[in-house]
């Protein structure tokens, strides 16, 4: 997993690449939502679920809008971290299991391979 962080136009934001989910994410939290409480959710939070964002641009894209200074060569760092460590598929019967859970709790399906 490889996590980066920046700061700056009261925002602060967090991105990555995270192999156990197979997926880039991003999560930002600005200055208005923080009543001075590590506590709060996040304004975005992208790439929690199994293979969610496959590819690191877009991710980027909105990172730049809240903290412009983010390095040029940050997607490319990125895609560098997915290849150093590679998503790992799920567990044999985890998408069965993933299905019966989301049924009992109505929850939509997860279909990982739809990205």
């Amino acid at each position: 997993m490889s996590r980066y962080e920046f700061e700056g136009n009261g925002a602060r934001l967090a991105i990555g690449w995270d192999a156990p989910l197979a997926s880039f994410f991003l999560t930002v939290w600005t200055d208005a939502l923080q009543n001075g409480s590590e506590d709060e959710p996040p304004l975005i939070w992208l790439g929690a679920s199994y293979a969610e964002v496959s590819h690191p641009g877009v991710l980027v894209t909105i990172a730049k809008r809240h903290v412009p200074e983010i390095p040029a060569d940050l997607a490319r760092t990125l895609m560098v971290d997915q290849i150093k460590a590679p998503a790992r598929p799920l567990a044999a019967g985890r998408s069965t299991m993933d299905r019966l859970l989301n049924t009992l709790i109505g929850q939509p399906p997860i279909n990982p391979t739809a990205h």
